[in-house]
């Protein structure tokens, strides 16, 4: 058995875009580190047999589940060899519940809910996200 010990990054980046770092993946199970700088979010995603969370590990954000309508059918895709170049334009999304999250906090998506994470701070963010295994091979993300 390989166990591993990762440092999770939190020096400030300035990316366009959220900067993700793979820490682990398994059968069971994958995690990623995120760091959004203010006002980057991840784009809500929805696994349709894995339960998903986010740990908070520095910063202030706010953790969005749209469990009251799921967004359009037409916003929502299969990732693919060719992502991001065949994604669709960001559509709207319903409105959704909205939790103020910061160090510490743990955020949980049970399988089935659209979820995601949107830094509302003035400082970086940095955030660890686990997925567990999701056997229906299957991540739909809202842009």
């Amino acid at each position: 058995m390989v166990v591993r010990a990762v440092s999770v990054p939190t020096e400030p980046v300035s990316d366009p875009v959220p900067r993700k770092l793979g820490l682990w993946a398994s059968e069971r199970m994958q995690a990623s580190a995120w760091r959004l700088s203010p006002g980057q979010d991840i784009s809500a995603r929805m696994h349709p047999q894995a339960d998903g969370m986010f740990l908070i590990l520095q910063g202030e954000g706010e953790f969005q589940a749209f469990d009251k309508q799921e967004p359009e059918a037409a916003g929502a895709y299969v990732p693919s060899a060719h992502y991001p170049l065949d994604a669709p334009p960001k559509r709207p999304l319903p409105e959704p519940s909205r939790s103020a999250v910061k160090p510490g906090m743990v955020c949980v998506a049970p399988a089935g809910l659209f979820y995601g994470l949107v830094n509302t701070g003035e400082e970086q963010l940095v955030a660890v996200a686990v997925t567990a295994s999701d056997t229906s091979g299957t991540a739909w993300t809202v842009r």
